[in-house]
């Protein structure tokens, strides 16, 4: 291997660690101060818009520590991670090449609770054919609880977990003023 290539594996390596599976193994055994988060996000399209790449961050609120970076490969993604128990928020939504996420930063917060399984909902996001002038397509989203629907089918895929933790609910919040809400 030329030298060359060589000082691109610590770099692949360092960027391939900032983003997270959005699933997790079913484990009856979590570190201490953890909880699990589940959600699921949905992506539509209204007027033909493709589906780009994706991906969307998770911030703590409090402390220091680094956003998870959670690809969404699908138009359906249900997420399923572990994470230190505090206060959350979706952050960073990132559209193809194209960043999108200043107007959500800290303005939908949810709590992970320790040694639970903390449903914080679904992110309805649907892609309109509306463009910016930097050539992402404008887009809005919508939290909604559909516990219902998932919560059995994680039991179902996460046998183990689902026995182990009990299941509680703590909706994302949508705290964005009504004007930024598109």
């Amino acid at each position: 291997m030329s030298k060359r290539r060589l000082w691109l594996l610590p770099l692949v390596m360092l960027l391939a660690s900032c983003t997270t599976d959005p699933t997790m193994k079913d484990t009856a055994a979590l570190p201490a101060g953890t909880g699990i988060m589940v959600a699921n996000v949905l992506v539509t399209s209204v007027g033909g818009v493709a589906y780009p790449p994706l991906s969307i961050k998770v911030d703590k609120l409090h402390g220091m520590s680094m956003s998870t970076t959670l690809k969404l490969p699908k138009p359906n993604n249900l997420i399923v991670i572990e994470l230190p128990a505090g206060d959350y928020s979706w952050t960073t939504l990132e559209l193809g090449t194209h960043g999108g996420g200043a107007t959500m930063s800290y303005r939908m917060p949810f709590t992970i609770e320790p040694g639970k399984i903390n449903y914080v909902g679904d992110l309805l996001l649907t892609l309109n054919n509306y463009y910016r002038p930097n050539g992402s397509p404008t887009y809005r989203f919508r939290i909604a609880d559909q516990s219902s629907y998932w919560l059995p089918i994680v039991a179902k895929y996460y046998p183990e977990m689902s026995h182990a933790y009990p299941t509680v609910v703590h909706l994302t919040e949508d705290q964005r003023p009504m004007n930024q809400i598109r």
